[in-house]
């Protein structure tokens, strides 16, 4: 009881200092956990991989794929898919062979372990700086879709890696294991998600929509895992699915909490998990009080150097890629700036995935010589905290040196999309008036509403001032106009001129407008 208090405070703290220093949240929650692990009498509570991919991964790795934008994943594919496979490939191979020339000992396998532990990133942190300054949506796009996919691949050599502690392994045979683990955990994602989507649809109540994207994520992760596949693959495909489902079968107000509700969840989740990888320290640092310092140092050295050192090189000397279909061929754009690419190589932080998965490394065969599991986890450790704490903090400064903290680029979209609801819903009115549907009255006051959000660009206007007479009938018009409202930001999303992003929030605030015409009003 007193752990989870503690833990909870520490969440608090850390949200509240994030936001008046622009430091992410997951730096200070890291940082309270690491030192809370050291102070006398405090119980620490280990944390077991098990507990991080049945317990925390499937609901994280749902919900981030759920709310990503298929359009703009298939607009940033091939920097995306370059990044998932060839940068984790490049990572775990760089990070192995050079841990491996370094210390001996440690054996090819294990050294092969640790690469594909270190390799994939956790865009939590980067993501919300990049949100926050109003840094490019495009960076912000590839950073997701990287982090989404290349957990997936990662876990997937991380298996072919395991497999090879107990039993020595050719390159066909790990071929023929990764893609068998990365191409049926997706197959099986996808096939899941179509169900769940059409058992789903004609769901109204907001709970059983709740319970049911609270089950999705277990059911499709647990039966990959058991197959030997890739849960978090699987679990990503399905809430991709299942993302594009989320509007039409509920009402405003039941979509206002299947999404806050969820909103919840993650940053405790988040918060948590972040929380509890600072707590292994003391643990961590126990594990190999009885190794060579000299091997340890130089292994987690190299494993840090080597995982940042690579990721500015890939981002700086591999171009991006599109493809033109008139052509049939990839050619490089030349059209991403060095600042962006910059950007996209300091922000490659690691997180709590890595550390589960060092955690389950099996103690029986990877210790070879002198060392082994318990240096894959120190050496994790130090990679996670020196890429979060390091690069974590110094990235606004990066986006603001570089003059890509744009702000103003977002509320311009905002203000745009704004301004054509309100445009829409007062075509609609003169439509409603010319037809005789609606009392001049109510009509009036409807278009004074409309006209003062008009040249607000956006205010929120909707209280409980509003008029007085006829409420009925007028709720029912504001009604039509918040529905004219969603079919104006939705043509301004298909036509390209607003990001998922920014449907997504005004689409928000339409249903929490229309939300407040269901109760009393």
């Amino acid at each position: 009881m007193a752990g989870g208090l503690a833990i909870a405070v520490v969440m608090v703290a850390s949200r509240a200092l994030s936001q008046r220093s622009g430091v992410p949240y997951a730096v200070f929650l890291v940082v309270a956990g690491a030192a809370v692990s050291f102070i006398p009498g405090v119980q620490v509570p280990q944390l077991g991989p098990r507990v991080v991919f049945l317990g925390f991964l499937p609901p994280l790795v749902y919900h981030a794929g759920a709310a990503t934008s298929p359009r703009e994943l298939r607009a940033h594919a091939v920097p995306i898919g370059l990044s998932a496979f060839g940068l984790v490939l490049a990572t775990t191979f760089a990070v192995a062979g050079a841990t491996w020339a370094a210390v001996p000992s440690l054996g090819w396998a294990t050294a092969f372990v640790l690469g594909a532990v270190v390799a994939p990133t956790d865009a939590v942190a980067s993501v919300s700086v990049l949100r926050r300054l109003g840094g490019p949506p495009g960076l912000t796009t590839i950073l997701e879709g990287e982090s989404l996919v290349n957990d997936g691949v990662a876990l997937a050599l991380f298996s072919v890696g395991t497999l090879a502690l107990s039993a020595p392994t050719g390159v066909g045979g790990g071929l023929a294991e990764f893609l068998k683990v990365a191409a049926g955990g997706t197959g099986l994602g996808l096939g899941l998600g179509w169900l769940a989507a059409q058992a789903r649809r004609p769901l109204r109540d907001p709970a059983s929509q709740i319970v049911v994207s609270l089950l999705v994520p277990f059911a499709a992760y647990l039966p990959a895992d058991a197959l030997g596949l890739s849960g978090v693959l699987a679990t990503l495909a399905a809430g991709l699915v299942l993302g594009q489902q989320t509007v039409a079968g509920l009402a405003p107000s039941g979509r206002l909490r299947v999404a806050e509700f969820w909103d919840v969840l993650v940053f405790l989740l988040e918060s948590a998990l972040f929380v509890l990888v600072g707590l292994q320290l003391r643990h961590i640092a126990q594990g190999v009080a009885g190794y060579p310092s000299a091997q340890v140092a130089l292994a987690a050295a190299l494993a840090v150097v080597v995982v940042v050192v690579v990721r500015l090189a890939w981002w700086w000397a591999v171009p991006t890629l599109r493809w033109r279909p008139r052509r049939g061929v990839l050619l490089g754009t030349g059209a991403v700036p060095w600042q962006e690419r910059a950007v996209l190589g300091w922000s490659g932080l690691r997180g709590a995935i890595s550390l589960a998965a060092a955690l389950s490394v099996p103690s029986a065969g990877a210790r070879q010589g002198p060392v082994g599991r318990d240096l894959v986890i120190f050496a994790t450790f130090c990679v996670i905290v020196v890429t979060l704490v390091g690069q974590g903090t110094s990235l606004p400064w990066l986006l603001r040196r570089l003059s890509l903290a744009r702000a103003d680029v977002a509320l311009h979209q905002q203000a745009l999309a704004r301004r054509r609801c309100a445009e829409a819903a007062l075509s609609l009115l003169d439509e409603l008036l010319a037809r005789r549907e609606v009392a001049d009255d109510v009509a009036g006051a409807a278009r004074q509403l409309y006209e003062r959000r008009l040249e607000a660009a956006g205010e929120q206007l909707l209280g409980p001032g509003g008029p007085s007479r006829d409420r009925a009938s007028l709720a029912a018009v504001l009604r039509q106009l918040l529905a004219a409202q969603q079919g104006a930001l939705q043509e301004l999303y298909r036509r390209g001129d607003i990001n998922f992003a920014v449907l997504r929030a005004l689409r928000r605030e339409l249903d929490m407008e229309h939300a407040s015409l269901e109760g009393p009003w």
